[in-house]
């Protein structure tokens, strides 16, 4: 047991101490003696915005609720090395993020503290910027933290970069979520790898390999995830498409989603239709769940907006169906 611990200990100082190591030599090639001057003044930006969300349902569930209420704050400490922190008062724990970043050039910044997993294309989208009110099942089930309640977001520190229209992101986290502490010894690790194959068009490949504890005792799991993004924009026309696979102990789970916009006027109304679909587990049969959704986003700024959705639920092992109407009012700035 000891003999297991201390190699994968000797494994993680490995991991961190490569990344080190890459980041160095990045940094020190053609860069000169003041990339971490002090910044002479330190500007500060804050952002902030709320949610008022009316949901209806066929179950007669008529409620009006404050989906999510955030201010965030953004600095310099160095010329190169930036902090963020979140917060949402409608949570507890109230914290969402609270990160470092340093940039040591546009090929390598590290980031470290506690922020988004780099997986996925909905996941990593800003809850304030999300086409639909609501995430996709598929994300919501089966991306990395999410999966756990952790709002996408865990402890640990990333690797990231651009060359050349190819974004990467190499991460190592704890594996439990947003604010919680580590339950096992494993580190889980995930990769991301985004290709500009048209100046309208991306593809993104994502990558998570983790251990869960298994109903809370000794035993140590796998925890896998590996999906596959698209996003199109084309002037009046956005088409965005995910498909993620998960291996949970003896779980196969997979889901996935096609969703497209259209503006009816630039900046101003947007229709959006998706659909989507998830099974829980491949093995049992008629489990899935599909859901249609149509939007109509009006936007009154960037950040203030009027969304109202119609979603059509559909669970393959009842075979029943529900209908939902939500309307959500974001203001923000």
């Amino acid at each position: 047991m000891v003999s297991r611990k201390n190699n994968n200990l000797r494994n993680n100082i490995l991991q961190f101490s490569c990344c080190l190591f890459i980041i160095v030599g990045i940094s020190e090639a053609g860069e000169d003696e003041n990339r971490f001057a002090l910044v002479a003044s330190q500007s500060m930006q804050l952002s902030a915005y709320t949610q008022v969300r009316y949901t209806h349902t066929d179950e007669d569930m008529n409620e009006f609720r404050i989906r999510r209420a955030r201010a965030g704050l953004k600095g310099g400490i160095l010329q190169r090395i930036n902090y963020i922190l979140q917060i949402d008062s409608v949570k507890s724990p109230v914290l969402l993020d609270a990160k470092v970043e340093i940039d040591f050039s546009p090929y390598a910044k590290l980031t470290f503290g506690q922020f988004k997993v780099p997986f996925g294309l909905e996941n990593l989208t800003s809850s304030s910027a999300l086409d639909t009110i609501n995430r996709s099942q598929t994300v919501e089930n089966l991306c990395p933290s999410r999966d756990v309640g952790g709002q996408g977001r865990d402890i640990g520190l990333a690797l990231s970069g651009n060359f050349s229209g190819i974004k990467y992101s190499l991460g190592i986290f704890n594996g439990e979520g947003a604010n919680r502490a580590d339950t096992n010894e494993k580190k889980d690790l995930v990769a991301r790898l985004g290709f500009s194959l048209l100046d309208s068009l991306t593809l993104s490949l994502s990558h998570y390999q983790g251990k869960s504890t298994l109903f809370g005792g000794d035993s140590v799991v796998d925890r896998d995830r590996t999906g596959v993004d698209i996003y199109l924009v084309h002037e009046q026309i956005s088409v965005k498409a995910e498909y993620i696979s998960a291996r949970d102990y003896r779980a196969d789970r997979l889901g996935w989603y096609i969703q497209g916009g259209y503006n009816f006027v630039q900046d101003k109304i947007q229709a959006i239709v998706r659909y989507e679909s998830y099974d829980a587990d491949r093995d049992i049969e008629g489990d899935r769940i599909d859901i249609i959704t149509l939007g109509l986003n009006w936007f009154f700024s960037k950040m203030t907006k009027l969304q109202i959705n119609y979603e059509h639920h559909t669970a393959g092992l009842t075979g029943t169906s529900e209908d939902v109407i939500l309307a959500q009012f974001q203001a923000g700035f």
